[in-house]
Parts: C-alpha cells; sequence; structure tokens
C-alpha cells in the first residue's frame, strides 16, 4: 500500500508525499504520465506557467540531470535504468513544486502548492496511474529480509539433511542437501538487484520470452529448489518403506 500525507507548512503551502510499491514500467509508459502531469500542472497554474523541470537519471553510477522537460523515451540510456527522478518548481502558485524520484530503495511521489484541493487531485492521479505498473516483489528492503531469512533456511536444511543422510545411510534422501545447497548458491550468484529492483525504467522489451520475465523464472527457479527439499524427504521415505514391504 502507498502512505499519503499531507501537511500544511507555515508559509500557507500544502504538501502531500506518498511512498510507492516496487514499479515496472516502460519509457513510454512513464511518458505518458509526464505528459500527464505537465498538462495539468499547466490548468492549474495557467499555460503561461513558466516554471523550472528538472530531469535526473542515473547511468551506471552517474547521475545525469537534464535542465528541462526531457521525456522518458527521448533520453538516450541503456535498455534499463534503476533510478529515474522528476522536479517541477515554480513558487507561490497551486502547485509549486512536484517530485518524482523513484529508485531500488524507495519510490516517492511529493506535491505542494497554496491549493490543497489540486494539489491532492493531482497526487491523485499520479498514484492511479503509477500504481497500475506496481509489483509484489522488488527493493533493498524487501531483498534483505529475503535474503537473510532463505540463506538461514537453506544453510539449516542443508547441515540437518546431511547429518540425516550420514548418520540413517539413507542415500536417496540426498536430494534435501543437493536442493538446500543450489538454493543458497542461487542466493549468492543471481544478480537479485537488477531481477528484482525497487524500480526499473525499460527503454525497450526484449522480444525473447526468458529475458522479457528472467525476474519471474529466476523466482520459480527458487520456489521450485524450496519445494524440492520437503518432495525429497518424503520420496525418500516412500522408497524405504516399499523395500521394506
Amino acid at each position: 500500500m502507498s502512505l499519503a500525507t499531507t501537511l500544511l507548512s507555515d508559509g500557507g503551502e500544502f504538501s502531500q508525499v506518498r511512498d510507492l510499491p516496487a514499479l515496472k514500467l516502460g519509457a513510454t509508459d512513464l511518458d505518458a504520465i509526464l505528459l500527464e502531469t505537465h498538462a495539468l500542472i499547466d490548468a492549474s497554474n495557467g499555460p503561461e506557467d513558466s516554471g523550472r523541470e528538472t530531469v535526473k537519471v542515473n547511468i551506471d553510477g552517474q547521475d545525469i540531470e537534464i535542465p528541462h522537460l526531457s521525456l522518458a523515451s527521448s533520453v538516450a540510456f541503456p535498455n534499463e535504468l534503476f533510478a529515474f527522478s522528476y522536479t517541477y518548481y515554480h513558487p507561490d502558485k497551486p502547485i509549486s513544486s512536484v517530485t518524482i524520484d523513484f529508485g531500488d530503495s524507495s519510490r516517492r511521489l511529493s506535491v505542494s502548492g497554496e491549493s490543497a484541493d489540486k494539489i491532492s487531485a493531482l497526487s491523485n492521479l499520479l498514484e492511479k496511474d503509477l500504481r497500475r505498473y506496481a509489483t509484489p516483489i522488488g527493493g533493498t528492503k524487501f531483498r534483505r529480509s529475503a535474503g537473510v531469512c532463505l540463506s538461514m533456511l537453506f544453510l539449516t536444511s542443508f547441515m540437518i539433511s546431511s547429518a540425516y543422510c550420514w548418520k540413517t545411510r539413507n542415500y536417496s534422501a540426498l536430494g534435501m542437501p543437493i536442493c538446500s545447497a543450489l538454493g543458497f548458491l542461487l542466493l549468492l550468484v543471481v544478480p537479485w538487484n537488477r531481477l528484482v529492483p525497487g524500480f526499473v525504467l525499460n527503454q525497450r522489451y526484449s522480444p525473447f520470452f526468458l529475458v522479457r520475465h528472467a525476474s519471474e523464472v529466476s523466482v520459480l527457479a527458487l520456489v521450485a529448489i524450496l519445494a524440492g527439499i520437503p518432495l525429497s524427504y518424503f520420496l525418500a521415505r516412500r522408497r524405504g518403506r516399499q523395500q521394506k514391504d
């Protein structure tokens, strides 16, 4: 869920801040949202409005700032961007400031101005448009929490299942420590920060299914390995009962 907070500053300006979930969208999708934002600002502040607009992107760890409205698809950047921000500023206006700041650790939308109704309308519209591109998983906090839990699970499972196989000489249950080791290696080797980011902006989508859905495939592989641990145990027990019979 996104959280909206409306504040009234000492200067009589209203401000509304919303935190958004993980987002995955294309450059053309972001273009449409920026154009809609610009049109609503013009309608609120007047067509003669000449506020300062800035677009900032992060490419290979370097921040590149463009001091004017530059649509996402018109900027020459790699196929994927993991940080993007748009800022509009014109003081003493019904809508005086708009900040769209998307990154791996947070996705924040901030609108402020002298008209509470207009900043609320713009904030609600932007949230509604952006939530269409929300993903259930992604971001630094999610990866850190999931990584710690899964690492402990795989390591614990590996130690217990290895000891079980060694003590009982039940080598038909080797699938348990093998799946545990594979799962732990998958956590270490796979670049989860690129596959499950908090924000990703695609310049174009790959025509190849596996490339286009690499994050979903990786998560499914991890789920399959998790399911393989108890499945190996029950198959080993079943095989042991059949041998006794």
